[in-house]
């Protein structure tokens, strides 16, 4: 049985096997290139997260140790550790409230210098820093709280006997 031709100026092809195959490097380099892609982004992703975790950790380790200078302030006058009780509220800085990088304590009163100079170097060193001293007795309580951008974080609070 012979093949008709229904073009008779085309010379009849045979269908046999394929000798060569069309457009699948392409499509291999295609798909190479996304999944490059998706990994990149993986990378980046965990880099944005790390130096958000990064920055939360320098400030609580800020927060830990202008609790800790407080506390030293306090040990270094024990006198009357009652006046260093301080309410919840803002951190005040020196310069009517915000951060005074060139402040000078000079009230003459250590208490009243050493707790001005801590809040300004708690508004300085946190932002939105918030802040309370709690004295009973001879234990004092210092609770550090500042804008964390997580809800479920928890304020630094230190706590121990004068």
């Amino acid at each position: 049985m012979s093949q008709r031709n229904a073009f008779p100026n085309r010379p009849v092809r045979s269908m046999g096997p394929l000798t060569q195959q069309a457009g699948i490097g392409l499509i291999e380099i295609l798909v190479a290139v996304l999944v490059l892609g998706i990994g990149i982004l993986g990378v980046a992703s965990t880099q944005v997260v790390s130096m958000q975790m990064n920055s939360q950790s320098q400030n609580r380790s800020q927060a830990v140790m202008l609790a800790e200078d407080l506390l030293d302030r306090i040990r270094a006058n024990p006198t009357n550790p009652g006046a260093y009780a301080l309410a919840q509220g803002d951190a005040q800085g020196a310069d009517n409230g915000a951060c005074d990088t060139s402040f000078v304590a000079g009230n003459g009163n250590v208490t009243a210098d050493d707790l001005q100079s801590w809040e300004n170097n708690l508004a300085c060193l946190l932002p939105d820093a918030e802040r309370t001293v709690a004295v009973n007795g001879d234990v004092v309580t210092v609770t550090i709280d500042w804008d964390q951008n997580d809800a479920n974080a928890n304020p630094v609070v230190v706590r121990t006997q004068i």
